[in-house]
């Protein structure tokens, strides 16, 4: 074979391999994109759930606290020393 002939066919080769890339980028670029969104979301859903859980927690410290003040107390209540 021509060196020449095979010069064309890798230059053919490599133009069909660009080709197909242009073509299927903005298959890329959607799923890059669908990931990217994704990714947010599931951030999203993480801070919702660390709030909801701080949310929670001070909730249940107030009325346990607002429960402790409002409770008479008696000595075996407290603990003893030893």
């Amino acid at each position: 074979m021509d060196p020449t002939t095979l010069a064309g066919y890798a230059l053919l080769y490599m133009a069909a391999i660009a080709g197909i890339v242009v073509l299927l980028l903005p298959i890329l670029i959607l799923f890059l994109l669908l990931l990217l969104v994704t990714g947010v979301i599931g951030i999203v859903l993480l801070a919702v759930k660390t709030l909801a859980v701080g949310l929670i927690r001070g909730i249940t410290a107030l009325f346990t606290s607002l429960r402790d003040r409002h409770r008479p107390r008696s000595h075996g209540d407290e603990l003893v020393p030893h």
